[in-house]
């Protein structure tokens, strides 16, 4: 079989082409997947389409004509209602570390997280409101804006002292992008929700940032001190030993996984993982399969650390 250079040049542009497909098919899906309200629209836009089918189908000409109208306007409409979205895609493209994934140490992400949480437990108890957002792959740089911008690493004492009440920065949230307090005082949009009538303005700003962008948002009550954390949509209340677990898992890196977790080729590797996982599985049943069941090993249980009158009753 002759290889010529045409060829290798063939399957080189399809790869390519393959790739960038993929690469834009995942940032479209990346922005409807940070976004509930997206979300929202996406299902609607989906039912439009299946709508379309089933009239196709069953030969309905008028609700055609209506679907094929509006169709060949979506575009339009597209731009018009996803312009946030991809004006904040098309701004990333200029900014290497926002798909490369910011360069912050673990043990600087440690520390941010260490400070963020004393800060948050020392309010709690003082009862001091508090709005922090912590940016992860949707940007907040619209927000920062609204704010008093800021470049300070992130320290209890700092917040404390933005939060405390009667300073100019108190009324307002406080982004943290990397390790760093990016800005203060800034202004989210509420949440349409009909929340219950215990819950401030500080509650609804922060449901109405987590509606539309994927941030970790910490919310500490005025009236309770209690610590609740807006995600998706949802407030959920957390012990500051609760609250460090969450911060934790989601925002310090595993050792043994890439730093780059925005990476577009990140999904591929931990679809290569599953894979591997799942043959290795396979491969310990099959060996399961061939031994004897009838014969088990038998439970060896160490005495040695029951103490040597474990099985002394104690005197009454």
């Amino acid at each position: 079989m002759n290889i010529t250079l045409s060829d290798v040049s063939l399957f080189l542009r399809l790869i390519l082409d393959i790739i960038v497909v993929w690469a834009v098919l995942y940032y479209a899906l990346k922005i409807v997947r940070n976004n509930t309200r997206t979300i929202q629209i996406a299902k609607g836009i989906l039912f439009i389409v299946i709508a379309q089918g089933i009239s196709s189908i069953l030969g309905l000409s008028a609700v055609s004509f209506l679907i094929n109208t509006f169709v060949s306007w979506g575009v339009i409409i597209l731009v018009i209602i996803f312009q946030p979205e991809i004006r904040e895609t098309l701004e990333k493209f200029g900014k290497t570390s926002s798909f490369l994934g910011l360069n912050v140490s673990r043990d600087n992400q440690i520390n941010m997280i260490e400070e963020l949480v004393r800060a948050c437990t020392a309010m709690s108890q003082s009862k001091t409101g508090a709005l922090i957002s912590i940016q992860r792959t949707s940007s907040l740089e619209d927000f920062v804006h609204t704010g008093i911008e800021m470049d300070s690493v992130v320290t209890s004492e700092l917040l404390g002292t933005i939060f405390q009440y009667g300073t100019p920065m108190h009324d307002g949230a406080v982004i943290i992008i990397g390790n760093k307090i990016a800005c203060a005082a800034a202004y989210y949009p509420p949440t349409t929700k009909d929340l219950p009538s215990k819950y401030g303005a500080r509650h609804r700003a922060a449901v109405g940032i987590s509606e539309i962008t994927d941030s970790i948002t910490i919310i500490v009550s005025e009236e309770t001190g209690n610590i609740s954390v807006a995600m998706n949509g949802q407030l959920t209340q957390y012990k500051p030993e609760g609250l460090k677990r969450l911060l934790m898992n989601l925002l310090v890196p595993d050792a043994t996984e890439p730093s780059s977790s925005n990476s577009i080729f990140q999904p591929v590797i931990k679809t290569a993982k599953n894979l591997g996982l799942t043959r290795n599985k396979r491969n310990a049943d099959s060996q399961r399969r061939n031994t004897d069941e009838r014969i088990h090993p038998l439970e060896v249980v160490d005495l040695s650390n029951q103490g040597v009158n474990a099985h002394v009753k104690p005197k009454s």
